[in-house]
């Protein structure tokens, strides 16, 4: 028999899902038909774990819906969420797959209405900086010792009660004046302006803190305003302003002349700390122990050796008669002394100036220049004698070598007209003049014949043929 169909079968083929298929497929589509979204809602059920991450439940008069926010983006938030705030978020649609929750996963948060807001302090800000109400050059010098501190601040808020606390702690001694005012609301810059002006004019403060406890850009709104913010700046007084927390930045932060973080920090800025100076004033003290210690013992060493210089007066006196003695008699001697050397130095110039006197000096001049021309006579006679002795030498030599000693033993000299000697034949001819000079007179005659031979060797007989 065959098996029996029913009805559905017939009709259509079942799809069934798997709960993670389904909530994969809304998590899909609801990403895919709201990627991103803009809501302005109240905070609630606010959780901000270890982990970083905030998560929190945005409701509205009906409904609400669940919020998580990562550590990444958050990050960038300048005022944490509080329960019950009114914020507006820009978020993803999403759903969490393992719970099949509905959920929008927040990308950027910020109090509802604090984007006007931001742009009203960015613009007041941009407007006094640009007017010098910032500049550095203005701002008064912050000693941090003052004797008397004026507080502009609430007389019930919190942060009065810091002030007070962390100056009591650090220096109980401190004068204080409080100037109470609003620093909340549409009031408090008109009664922030009013109490500062009131402190400037009494004068009875040397410094003003104007400090706030934290809260949101709203809370802090009247530290923005334009009117308190000139105030501050043609103040007399130095103003410290200590508003919020360390994030919290107000135009009242950059025009006064010094911004703390804190309450707190702007009290411990500007007073002393009774710790450090009880430090200072125990090592100033163990200073001063130790200077006069020392100022002490070197006072009494030299009490002890003044002591050990002091002697008997007589002996002292004594003793000074012995030293004028001794120096009475070094006085003597030494001028004994000069008094010799003072005598044989006069002895001396004496028996120099005997030697230099202008008539013994004459005299042995006198006698120099006898005893010099005798010697010039003796010389110039010696030089006579032995040049008259030296000429007949030389008279005697010449005469021997004279061609007229040789004329004077028959010898006769020969030249020609021009004045040569001759002693060749060659060196005449026949019919040329020549003249021969004897002892006594010479002969001028004319060359009838020359000989090649000398005829002086030869005998008369010879030279007749």
């Amino acid at each position: 028999m065959p098996p029996i169909k029913t009805i559905e079968q017939h009709q259509y083929q079942r799809k069934i899902y798997t709960v993670s298929e389904l909530n994969r497929r809304c998590k899909q589509t609801l990403e895919r038909e709201f990627s991103t979204i803009w809501m302005e809602a109240e905070i609630s059920n606010l959780a901000m774990p270890a982990s970083g991450h905030w998560y929190f439940s945005l409701k509205d008069a009906n409904a609400q819906v669940r919020c998580a926010m990562f550590k990444g983006a958050n990050r960038s938030c300048k005022i944490p969420p509080e329960e019950g705030m009114k914020v507006l978020i820009r978020a993803r649609v999403s759903l969490f797959e393992p719970r099949g929750e509905f959920q929008l996963i927040v990308e950027y948060l910020e109090p509802s209405g604090a984007g006007e807001l931001q742009r009203q302090y960015e613009q007041l800000k941009a407007q006094l900086d640009s007017e010098g109400l910032f500049d550095a050059a203005h701002k008064k010098l912050i000693k941090q010792s003052n004797p008397r501190i004026g507080i502009v601040t609430s007389a019930t808020g919190a942060a009065i009660h810091d002030v007070i606390s962390v100056i009591g702690r650090r220096y109980p001694l401190q004068k204080l004046v409080i100037y109470p005012c609003l620093v909340q609301g549409n009031q408090a810059a008109s009664q922030i302006i009013h109490q500062i002006k009131l402190a400037e004019q009494r004068n009875e403060v040397d410094l003003l803190l104007l400090v706030r406890g934290g809260g949101s850009i709203e809370d802090l709104w009247c530290f923005n305003d334009e009117a308190l913010a000139r105030v501050i700046y043609g103040c007399q007084l130095p103003i410290v302003t200590g508003i919020g927390h360390e994030v919290d930045f107000t135009i009242a932060d950059y025009v006064s002349d010094l911004r703390a973080p804190t309450p707190s920090a702007a009290a411990e800025k500007t007073t002393p700390d009774q710790a450090e100076m009880m430090q200072q004033l125990e090592a100033i003290d163990l200073w001063l122990i130790q200077t006069i210690k020392t100022k002490l013992q070197n006072n009494a060493q030299k009490v002890d050796w003044l002591s050990r210089q002091l002697q008997n007066p007589i002996d002292a006196i004594n003793s000074r008669n012995q030293q004028l003695t001794f120096l009475k008699h070094r006085a003597t001697s030494s001028v004994k002394e000069t008094l010799s050397d003072y005598n044989q130095r006069l002895y001396q110039i004496r028996s120099r100036l005997l030697q230099r006197d202008p008539s013994n000096i004459i005299k042995a001049a006198i006698e120099q220049r006898k005893n010099l021309k005798h010697r010039l006579i003796l010389a110039n006679e010696k030089i006579i004698t032995e040049n008259e002795k030296r000429l007949k030498e030389l008279a005697n030599h010449l005469n021997n070598i004279s061609p007229l000693a040789t004329l004077g033993r028959g010898y006769s000299l020969t030249r020609d007209k021009k004045g040569n000697i001759l002693n060749n034949t060659k060196d005449i001819n026949e019919g040329d003049t020549i003249i021969t000079s004897l002892k006594i007179g010479a002969i001028e005659s004319k060359v009838t014949k020359t000989h090649k031979e000398n005829l002086i060797t030869k005998t008369p007989n010879t030279l007749t043929n």
